[in-house]
């Protein structure tokens, strides 16, 4: 008989559309199986129009009594005005809107982007202290400052520390406490409607509304790809032990770039070094055997031409 624990459930929110419900299901199988012990995972997936058919392929690939799934639907009305580009759709802002939907049991949160593979025990992440925080993150690899960033060019402007970090938010555990007493979802909602000129999407409005107010975890639970830029930790902003365990053993792979490992081109391949652990853990999903291959690539590009021309009509 199974044992079921009597921890708290991790509650863990992803947000996908239809195109991401093979790597949302990556995701979050990568999670199941390096977590170490008996405690239940209640995953809330923010739904961005995922179909019936992928829905029962996710659930088939996270087919275990240690998770159970919540499909959340979003009003789309909420998130009117807000900067929206090709790659950058209203699900990236779902995450906004969590505190409407998770009940008060649950006092924190864990989000994590569906192009992710996560390699630790997210147990780990769950038990570290958030004290007085609004949320932990990892500072972004790119953009580390505020005075970095293009998103946030205004920060004299709206009183923004330029030293403060500027953190990435594909992966972040959530206050929801915090959150849900000061509204912070509804305020950064508002920052980007009030200064769409210079923000680009939602994280920039989330390190605007929290500068100053995050802590900073290891950069392992979040690894993006500048690490592998660096010729040696000498060049890179970490020690020499810190960049040997996140080149290393990261405990989160983000594949921020494009192209994506499930979605190369011809002519753009996915040059990431980790690549192939996203393979592994996809062949652990209802999706195992899936490649991009060239028929596939060539049905998007027809897609594509018959919404295009669609729109004309």
């Amino acid at each position: 008989m199974a044992v079921i624990s009597d921890l708290q459930p991790m509650a863990v929110v992803c947000a996908a559309d239809n195109n991401y419900a093979m790597p949302l299901a990556v995701t979050v199988r990568s999670a199941l199986a390096n977590v170490k012990s008996d405690r239940k995972i209640s995953l809330f997936v923010l739904d961005g129009g995922i179909s019936k058919f992928n829905k029962r392929k996710i659930t088939k690939s996270l087919g275990s009594e240690q998770i159970d799934i919540s499909w959340i639907q979003i009003d789309n009305a909420l998130l009117n005005n807000l900067v929206l580009t090709r790659h950058l759709t209203v699900t990236s802002y779902y995450r906004l809107l969590l505190t409407e939907f998770l009940t008060p049991e649950f006092d924190k949160a864990i989000y994590l982007d569906t192009d992710m593979v996560i390699t630790g025990n997210l147990e780990e992440l769950w038990n570290i202290d958030l004290e007085d925080k609004y949320v932990l993150a990892v500072q972004d690899d790119v953009e580390m400052n505020i005075s970095m960033c293009n998103g946030l060019r205004n920060y004299q402007e709206v009183g923004i520390c330029p030293d403060y970090k500027y953190f990435n938010s594909g992966l972040l555990v959530i206050n929801l406490e915090k959150w849900r007493r000061e509204k912070i979802g509804e305020r950064v909602i508002e920052y980007i409607k009030q200064n769409r000129e210079y923000v680009r999407h939602d994280q920039d409005g989330l390190n605007a509304v929290l500068a100053g107010k995050w802590g900073e975890i290891h950069p392992r639970w979040n690894q993006m790809p500048k690490i592998y830029d660096y010729s040696s930790w000498k060049e890179s902003p970490f020690t020499e032990d810190v960049y040997n365990q996140l080149l290393h053993q990261p405990y989160i792979i983000h594949f921020t770039n494009a192209p994506k490992p499930w979605c190369s081109g011809l002519r753009t391949k996915c040059k990431h070094p980790k690549k192939d652990v996203f393979f592994q853990y996809l062949d652990m999903t209802a999706w195992s055997g899936w490649r991009d291959t060239m028929w596939r690539r060539m049905s998007r590009r027809f897609m594509k031409l018959i919404l295009v021309n669609t729109s004309k009509l």
